[in-house]
């Protein structure tokens, strides 16, 4: 029986879309694509969502063979990629709708520190019973150590959760562990057929 449905972040409940971010900086492609890998697209960002490593440290690396004139929008993106954070409003219709019918709410997310600067702009996390940041737990998804330290965290039954994720590996990371999991698209319709599969009614 489910109880719990937990959200990720990131293209769930709000947009988040580093190369449009990106191309307000320069409109040399080029500079777009280096500033994308070298920033959001390293081992390094990763490791800035597990909570291991600081901006300065993706900075200095970004930096190493990038053209001068990229230096400043280098600081410039890492000191304020989150304000490019935008909600999602219909999920946040949908998350107050499963909250009327009695069902836990949880935050799953890769996110850094930095959530706590942004967690404000973001109205959907007043409805959860529980925000998780892999940051705070020096963990990432999609390694099953997170989902086990997530559940164990909020006294959760796997097998009693729904967890929605845009990318099918950490779905699938959820899944391994007993999860019932949803590759999320923004296909509110597709959605709303999942939910319909457990018994949860939800309108669009």
């Amino acid at each position: 029986m489910i109880k719990n449905i937990v959200f990720d972040l990131g293209n769930v409940l709000v947009d988040y879309e580093p190369a449009k971010f990106i191309s307000k900086f320069t409109e040399n492609p080029q500079y777009q694509k280096y500033l994308l890998e070298n920033i959001f697209l390293t081992a390094e960002w990763i490791d800035f969502d597990r909570g291991t490593i600081t901006k300065e440290e993706i900075a200095r690396r970004a930096l190493k063979k990038a053209p001068a004139e990229l230096e400043e929008a280098i600081h410039h993106i890492l000191d304020t990629w989150y304000q490019e954070i935008i909600p999602i409003p219909e999920m946040e219709a949908v998350v107050v709708q499963l909250k009327e019918l009695g069902y836990k709410l949880y935050v799953l997310s890769n996110a850094p520190v930095d959530f706590y600067q942004y967690e404000k702009n973001i109205p959907v996390l007043k409805h959860m019973d529980g925000v998780f940041v892999t940051a705070d737990w020096k963990v990432i998804k999609p390694e099953a150590e997170v989902y086990y330290t997530f559940c164990h965290h909020f006294q959760l039954v796997p097998a009693q959760c729904i967890f929605l994720d845009d990318l099918p590996v950490n779905v699938a990371g959820a899944r391994a562990i007993g999860m019932e999991s949803f590759v999320f698209r923004k296909d509110l319709i597709a959605l709303k057929e999942y939910f319909s599969d457990f018994g949860i009614e939800i309108k669009i």
